[in-house]
């Protein structure tokens, strides 16, 4: 119960008590003066027909005596009226009674007896008789009862008045509390980025400041752990030299690239004038020169979207591109090798333009591993230094991955119109056993085949379709609902997040969906919560009140940008085992990464676990879960 209901229950008992104690103080002493009244009333009537019936008596006029006791039974509330006389047989009685109106449970109640008053009759030295007189109840019970109602009606309309001014009061005076309820409650889903407004009243002032104060701390707890995590990163995946990665971030690169479901290319630049440029003007020139690159490389974008370089040797540097068309890519490589060349030895002099660099691409291939794409990059890279080309592309040899782009379209169009999509989970599980959720993956019907998500995804994203995929997918979780037992992850795709309509139509399902909301934990890649930070927290946002959870994938491909965490506030993460398995990797390294992940009380997850050895340094480094081959892809299990 909440503490303005509490307040006003309490102040509701008060009231009533308090009400019933003057109702009963109040019925209670009426009550007293009624029967004094009464009892008076009474004693007086006896005495004054003591006096009057005595010349009756005396002359044994009784009807004289019965007439005169009946004027006075008619004139007050008597019961009854007794006469008994010396000269009379029988005593004289005169009998009335009134019907009361009261209920009968009221006077059980208050219990007004009848007040009883009896005198003798003089007649000198000797008594002539005795006149008893008996009080009637009935009319100060009507009395009794009517001061009752009338005194329930005031106390009911006063206690009601007194009751809306305490609502209204508490909740002027609880108002204050409840904003700064609410901002520390909103606080666990938003963080600590802004600071309580100050409150005016007093006695609060003092939890304002200590919230804002704790805010503070943890954000710099959070910021003080990043920046470890970046400088211990630095130390571990950064190339002194150029200010790009090294040999171990290329490594982690490949392999989170090579697992993801998505397209692009594998560059290796080699530049062989840097040699020269050592033997002529020494290290330092060289160095200088590498460091130009390195700047030129480190921003550099494909697409509106992230190129990832490293530096391989003296001479070689990689580029993981991401998935554009052929004429895009052509481009782009152009540009660049032309503005290596020039950083490498700009001649504004010389009338034609000298050609350092060569290049070697490899395009994405469906199987490729880290190594096997490395090798056909180094040959590409021979071949166009053998040949003379400034780039030679080796393209996929597989025939899926060599169909037509528009092909691939007319298959994925098909299949969204019809909903011709399988649907497939992979448990992820906690280091107790527990499960976290099971993640939703989209398989692609194609007569008798079944093409996997890194298959048509790059298509898939080259023509903005994947918003029309996402809600085919809640569309189909949707007919599952209360079929299927426990959470449900599902990655959400960029385009639902970068069009604004499709944001809309995002939101508006999720709100007329409840049911199926509260069992979704909804996931982005953190590109995309990079990319579209302010959506995304609107997302989560929203999500949290629904009952949903959210989580970040392919985590830490950016250390530089960890403090969309603390805005974000994602209920757990996914990092690639490739972080985990690799020697050079300093496992404080990675508790660091997984502290900085718990300051924002978000559970760290390992995904492509494929062994018991890996399984158990994901627990050594403090990662909360893990998802891979251990508990493998399975069909929906429906109740």
């Amino acid at each position: 119960m909440s503490l303005f209901r509490r307040s006003v229950a309490i102040m509701v008992g008060l009231l009533l008590l308090f009400s019933a104690g003057i109702f009963a103080i109040e019925v209670h002493q009426t009550r007293a003066s009624l029967a004094e009244r009464q009892q008076a009333d009474v004693d007086n009537l006896a005495q004054a027909l003591s006096l009057s019936l005595v010349p009756f008596v005396e002359i044994g006029d009784w009807t004289s005596a019965e007439t005169l006791m009946r004027a006075a039974a008619d004139g007050g509330a008597m019961r009854e009226l007794r006469l008994e006389a010396v000269g009379r047989d029988q005593p004289l009685v005169i009998s009335t009674e009134r019907v009361s109106t009261t209920p009968t449970w009221f006077q059980r109640a208050v219990a007004l007896p009848n007040a009883i008053s009896e005198r003798e009759i003089s007649g000198g030295w000797s008594a002539l008789g005795s006149i008893r007189v008996v009080s009637d109840s009935a009319g100060a019970y009507d009395q009794l009862w009517s001061l009752a109602l009338k005194l329930l009606s005031w106390l009911a309309i006063g206690m009601l008045g007194v009751v809306v001014l305490c609502v209204i009061g508490f909740k002027r005076l609880l108002g204050p509390l409840n904003r700064l309820s609410r901002r520390i409650s909103d606080m666990q889903i938003d963080g600590f980025d802004e600071p309580l407004a100050p409150s005016r009243v007093h006695e609060l002032r003092g939890i304002t400041e200590a919230v804002n104060r704790l805010g503070e701390r943890l954000n710099q707890q959070f910021d003080q752990q990043a920046e470890q995590v970046v400088r211990l990163q630095r130390m571990t995946e950064q190339d002194a030299v150029s200010q790009l990665g090294n040999r171990a971030y290329l490594t982690r690169v490949l392999d989170e690239w090579l697992s993801a479901p998505e397209g692009g290319a594998l560059v290796i630049l080699r530049i062989d004038h840097l040699q020269e440029l050592y033997r002529r003007d020494g290290f330092e020139a060289r160095d200088q020169a590498i460091r130009a690159i390195g700047h030129g490389l480190k921003g550099e974008q494909l697409g509106g979207r992230k190129v990832q370089a490293a530096r391989l040797s003296a001479e070689e540097f990689a580029l993981v591109l991401p998935d554009c068309d052929d004429d895009t890519r052509e481009r782009w490589l152009a540009d660049t090798l032309d503005r290596v060349d020039d950083l490498v030895d700009a001649n504004p002099l010389s009338e034609t333009r000298q050609h350092y660099t060569r290049a070697g691409v490899v395009l994405r291939d469906a199987g490729m591993n880290r190594e096997g794409v490395l090798a056909r990059a180094d040959s590409a890279l021979r071949d166009a230094i053998e040949l003379g080309q400034r780039w030679v592309v080796v393209r996929p040899e597989n025939t899926l991955a060599a169909r037509g782009r528009q092909e691939w379209r007319q298959v994925i169009e098909r299949a969204l119109v019809e909903r011709d999509l399988s649907l497939v989970a992979q448990p992820v599980l906690l280091a107790d056993g527990s499960e976290l959720h099971r993640e939703v993956f989209v398989r692609l019907n194609e007569g008798d085949k079944q093409h996997p998500a890194y298959v048509f995804l790059p298509v898939l994203n080259h023509f903005r379709l994947g918003a029309r995929l996402d809600r085919s997918v809640l569309d189909s979780l949707d007919g599952l609902a209360g079929r299927v037992r426990g959470r449900l992850a599902v990655n959400l795709t960029a385009d639902s997040l970068a069009e604004p309509e499709a944001y809309r139509a995002l939101v508006a399902w999720l709100e007329g969906h409840p049911r199926v909301a509260a069992m979704l934990d909804l996931e982005v890649s953190e590109e995309i919560a990079l990319e579209h930070l302010d959506v995304v927290q609107q997302l989560f946002r929203l999500a949290h009140r629904l009952g949903a959870r959210c989580g970040v994938d392919r985590f830490a491909r950016n250390l530089q940008a960890m403090a969309y965490l603390s805005r974000l506030r994602p209920d757990y993460v996914k990092i690639d085992q490739g972080f985990f398995v690799r020697d050079e990797v300093d496992t404080e390294f990675l508790r660091s990464l997984c502290m900085a992940a718990h300051q924002v009380e978000s559970r760290v997850i390992v995904t492509r676990v494929e062994s018991d050895e890996q399984r158990q340094r994901v627990s050594e480094v403090g990662a909360d879960g893990y998802q891979g081959y251990l508990a493998p892809t399975a069909p929906l299990v429906l109740d």
